[in-house]
């Protein structure tokens, strides 16, 4: 794969993982708002700003992943393999995230990240199907 294509790979992979990051510093209000302050997932068992700080610390550690995965994609010759565990770890995260702070409104969505977890499961699926892609 040429340099400037596993780069470009790294931008868009790492501008993803900003967003999550951004996101698990409370930096980004219009997903939170309309939201309950409930899970459709864990349902009241944990709720209000309990809820929001596991949705923050997850989203941290789905940031800091899927932005560690940009790099070793952007600079595969260094890190030759390291992509994809991080690829799976980061979306995996990037979807719990979205399980665990999504409060069951649909009219919510994409507020609330599901066009996030879309991009996950892609990267998820890319790490499972092309183990080589950036070798």
């Amino acid at each position: 794969m040429k340099r400037w294509l596993r780069y470009l790979f790294g931008l868009v992979i790492g501008a993803h993982g900003c967003i999550y990051f951004i996101f698990g510093m409370g930096r980004l209000p219009d997903a939170l708002k309309g939201w309950r302050g409930t899970s459709w997932l864990l349902g009241n068992a944990i709720t209000g700003d309990k809820l929001k700080a596991l949705a923050f610390g997850l989203s941290r550690i789905a940031g800091i992943a899927t932005l560690t995965c940009a790099l070793a994609v952007a600079f595969t010759r260094s890190h030759h393999g390291l992509w994809r565990p991080l690829a799976m770890t980061g979306a995996a995260f990037s979807i719990a995230v979205f399980a665990v702070f999504w409060d069951g409104q649909t009219d919510h969505l994409v507020n609330q990240g599901v066009i996030g977890v879309a991009a996950s499961a892609v990267l998820f699926l890319s790490a499972i199907l092309f183990p080589r892609m950036f070798g």
